[in-house]
């Protein structure tokens, strides 16, 4: 333990040639891992989620022209759908096609930054994890290379740094890395205060899916300054200035004046402004008045009335964004769609359909709070903050993933570096030699997914899982090269399954009335709707809407549709019957079949 402790100043140059080989060593294996997935898959292109295909639309769109304010959908659900999705993701992307456009052709140009971008981003989230575990185990090289080793074996995590995954997530688990890396060494230096406002507005900007993490981060450093006071002033109030006036700086870079009031619960809007400028200017406030009275009860009483003013003005002027963000979802949808996407699947949810993969999900983030509470405990005074930041953003990530699988990636990637350098202050006996990294590899997301199946009988004796109809990856309708026999097809409004909407939009100039996004809630009703009808229904319904084509997977239909209505136009066409108002068009067989409706 006197090791560590003492390592606490500048490392020295043996232990900064071993953190650079570890880096070196991660990004080796960052490599290999991402150019293994490569293989999986026949193209980078069909690597991509519905998510990641919608991207490359918007980024497509930014590059043809479309305007930078501008994140209409037109070709989805016409005349359009006004997606939620900033453009901090897509500037970066159509940067490096453009540039190597000229190089070596468009096709090529998306292939490599569809590779290259989220191998940047697994690099950097391991570069992140290495830092934070110095940070909180006093430069400890075992610990960073035990952070490595778990961040690659992070599996929740990983799916969002395989080629082609260039949605928002993997930019976000970086930034949350960051945020708490700056944060751990707030109390210590002013720069590092405004590094970790930068982060946490930076990550809002592109979603408000880490709003409650980066919520509970920043009430630890509330609470830094309650405890504190004026040792950490200066520092909590460059936190506050930088949250405050980089999200309006984003803001006013990222949206049209309108935009910045608007009353949207989902993206960057009049609600996230409110928290984040309101929460700066409140915590300066904070300072300010502590500068003049410095007591312990006084920056109780401003902290307090803070709390109050922000939650009662959000609550009275956003009360519409205290409910459930799928709330304005029809229930048709919500039960034939939203609650059968994979990454909404609640712990309860996982527990009945498939307990064996719990382990892999679950197990680690558990684990490693057990750890940080432990390290917690035995810290130095000095160092308790760090364990308070690193617990409180661990606990919230958890609590998402118990809600929504979503908020696994997040739990597994902040677990562990916080369990590498809890384990050895714990444990200081583990800081020396192999051990603690033998140790990460046995409770790692990995190892614990892989120990699963091998216990899937004893699970299902105890959770007794609902049955349920596996489809292999090759039959499931998603991919680009689905849907390339419509490229032939005269430009039209089509009829596809859900996911089928992103790689239609992609890979033809035709317009699309589903797509797997809360905001398309009346193209999706539409599609469900249509395919519940019985066909004379159904005929009317697709000329109201102007529709030309009838798309069905005929390899992965929607089963509970077709057990909800026998009779209605999906059963019909999955089972070979084609009524007389439509066409079926000729193509090289797929998983897909097309009808044409008869005009």
């Amino acid at each position: 333990m006197s090791e560590l402790v003492s390592a606490s100043g500048p490392l020295s140059k043996e232990r900064r040639s071993g953190t650079a080989g570890i880096l070196i060593v991660a990004l080796v294996l960052a490599t290999l891992l991402a150019i293994k997935w490569l293989w999986i898959r026949t193209s980078v292109f069909d690597a991509m989620s519905t998510d990641d295909v919608m991207r490359l639309v918007e980024v497509r769109d930014l590059i043809n022209g479309q305007g930078w304010f501008d994140l209409w959908q037109y070709r989805l659900d016409p005349p359009g759908v006004l997606m939620h999705w900033s453009r901090i993701i897509d500037l970066p992307l159509a940067v490096s096609i453009v540039l190597l456009k000229p190089l070596i052709g468009m096709h090529d140009a998306e292939s490599v930054t569809l590779f290259l971008w989220p191998l940047l981003l697994l690099a950097g989230a391991i570069a992140l994890a290495v830092a934070i575990a110095r940070q909180m185990s006093n430069g400890s090289v075992i610990s960073q290379i035990s952070a490595a080793v778990l961040a690659i074996l992070a599996v929740p995590a990983l799916v969002h740094f395989r080629p082609g995954a260039i949605d928002h997530h993997n930019a976000q688990i970086d930034l949350l890395l960051a945020l708490i890396l700056f944060t751990l060494q707030i109390d210590r230096s002013a720069i590092k205060a405004a590094l970790a406002g930068l982060m946490a507005a930076l990550s809002l900007a592109i979603g408000v899916e880490t709003l409650p993490i980066i919520t509970a981060i920043s009430i630890t450093v509330v609470g830094l300054f309650i405890w504190r006071g004026a040792a950490v002033g200066r520092q909590v109030a460059a936190f506050a200035i930088a949250l405050a006036a980089s999200s309006l700086a984003l803001a006013l870079a990222l949206l049209p004046l309108p935009g910045l009031a608007a009353p949207v619960c989902d993206a960057l809007g009049g609600p996230l402004l409110l928290l984040t400028i309101g929460g700066g200017v409140g915590l300066t406030l904070m300072v300010g008045i502590d500068r003049y009275r410095s007591t312990l009860r006084l920056r109780l009483i401003t902290a307090t009335g803070s709390a109050i003013a922000l939650t009662g003005a959000f609550a009275w002027l956003f009360s519409g964004c205290l409910t459930s963000p799928y709330a304005q979802l029809d229930p048709l949808v919500v039960s034939l769609w939203l609650d059968k996407v994979q990454e909404t699947v609640s712990l309860a949810a996982m527990l009945r359909i498939g307990p064996e993969e719990a382990l892999g999900f679950y197990g680690f983030p558990l684990i490693a709070l057990g750890v940080a509470v432990t390290a917690l405990i035995r810290s130095n005074p000095s160092d308790r903050f760090r364990w308070v930041v690193g617990i409180a953003a661990l606990v919230v990530s958890f609590a998402i993933s118990v809600w929504e699988m979503r908020g696994a990636a997040e739990a597994a990637m902040v677990a562990a570096p916080i369990f590498a350098a809890g384990a050895a202050i714990a444990w200081p006996s583990l800081a020396v030699g192999r051990n603690l990294v033998l140790l990460a590899f046995a409770v790692s997301p990995a190892t614990l997914a892989a120990m699963g199946p091998p216990m899937e009988p004893l699970i299902r004796l105890i959770f007794e899982p609902r049955e349920m109809h596996v489809v292999p990856e090759a039959s499931r309708c998603h991919g680009m090269s689905d849907v390339a026999s419509l490229k032939e097809l005269p430009k039209g409004r089509v009829m596809a399954p859900i996911d089928l909407g992103p790689a239609i939009l992609a890979e033809t100039n035709h317009e699309v009335f589903a797509a797997p996004y809360h905001r398309n809630n009346d193209g999706n009703l539409a599609l469900l709707r249509l395919m519940l009808a019985r066909p004379s229904l159904a005929h009317q319904m697709l000329s109201d809407r102007h529709v030309d084509y009838v798309v069905v997977c005929q390899t992965d239909p929607n089963r509970s549709i077709m057990e909800r209505a026998p009779d209605g136009l999906e059963a019909t066409l999955v089972r070979g019957e084609t009524p007389e108002f439509l066409e079926r068009i000729d193509a090289p067989a797929g998983n897909i079949v097309t009808w044409r409706l008869r005009k």
